[in-house]
């Protein structure tokens, strides 16, 4: 079995976890917790960034043990029992893309029950933030549970260390944007504060995502995405070689009208929470556009090379 896009499957999965309304806006306080500190102190400039990304990396260490060992358990099961054949696999398949449209209309109550652990004393050091994310995973599964559940399905497919690298994969996406937050937490607040107003938004991206996902696993083309993105590497490369004018020009456009998009905001309406954001990423691409433009970066080249040695 392609490794590659389960792999990308369960990062994804762990992003979209983090978003999820039951995590998002529980965030500040739980960096508030493990730092020992409130959130308004998290927002000024004296707060211990490198006690808290370490506090923040220690808690990430935690749920991600769990998850692993979730992981392993149920392969380990399911190679007990001879393994999924191909039928299991289809019935998983059509499974996550229930869970997954439940995700997006929550027509099934009882998935979004939870059991979390109320901690009245604060997690001391690494060792305590270890342990506090580790209940962090046993308390919020039942909330996370339709995404969570099926990367277990997607791992149950595979050997036991499969399994530990799909799970591991969707710890690390869980994992980025915690600890990002933990050490720029007065930077992406305003970011955080977006997402919250969008969660419904964030609920349908989810419940589409899983519905994909399942029904790739029913129909056995997980690999159909590598396939096509090396195909593009390899047709990006040939492109590069025959005209790199014209490609150097259509990423240059791209990168304008990247860069255009996000400025728009901040031409349009007053300066908000995150502007600093914006204003960064339409910087970002305007100066991309004008080193593609003037040939110091050739977009193509970078992205086919990358494609093709990625595989995803």
């Amino acid at each position: 079995m392609n490794e590659a896009p389960g792999l990308f499957a369960a990062f994804t999965a762990g992003l979209l976890s983090f978003l999820s309304p039951c995590v998002l806006p529980l965030i500040p306080s739980y960096l508030g917790m493990l730092a020992g500190t409130s959130v308004a102190e998290l927002r000024s400039a004296s707060s211990d960034r490198l006690r808290i990304l370490a506090l923040s990396l220690a808690f990430s260490a935690g749920f991600s043990a769990v998850f692993i060992v979730l992981g392993i358990v149920l392969s380990s099961a399911a190679n007990m029992l001879g393994g999924m054949s191909r039928s299991w696999t289809v019935a998983g398949g059509i499974v996550v893309i229930l869970l997954g449209l439940n995700v997006a209309f929550d027509f099934v109550k009882i998935l979004n029950m939870e059991a979390r652990f109320h901690i009245s004393r604060r997690p001391s050091g690494a060792v305590g933030a270890f342990l506090f994310g580790a209940a962090f995973a046993a308390g919020w599964s039942p909330c996370v549970g339709p995404i969570l559940a099926s990367i277990l399905l997607l791992a149950g497919r595979g050997s036991a260390g499969s399994a530990a690298g799909l799970l591991a994969s969707y710890s690390a996406g869980l994992a980025l944007p915690f600890v990002l937050t933990g050490a720029f937490f007065a930077r992406l607040e305003g970011v955080m504060a977006v997402l919250k107003r969008r969660l419904g938004v964030v609920k349908l991206v989810s419940g589409g995502f899983l519905v994909l996902v399942g029904a790739a696993m029913a129909f056995g083309s997980l690999s159909v995405l590598p396939a096509f993105l090396s195909r593009l590497g390899y047709r990006l490369a040939d492109l590069a070689e025959v005209s790199p004018g014209s490609v150097r020009t259509a990423f240059s456009i791209a990168y304008g009208a990247l860069s255009l998009a996000f400025a728009l905001p901040l031409f349009l309406g007053r300066r908000r929470r995150g502007w600093k954001v914006l204003a960064a990423l339409a910087f970002g691409f305007f100066l991309l556009a004008i080193l593609e433009l003037s040939g110091f970066t050739e977009s193509a080249r970078v992205y086919s090379s990358w494609l093709l040695y990625q595989g995803i």
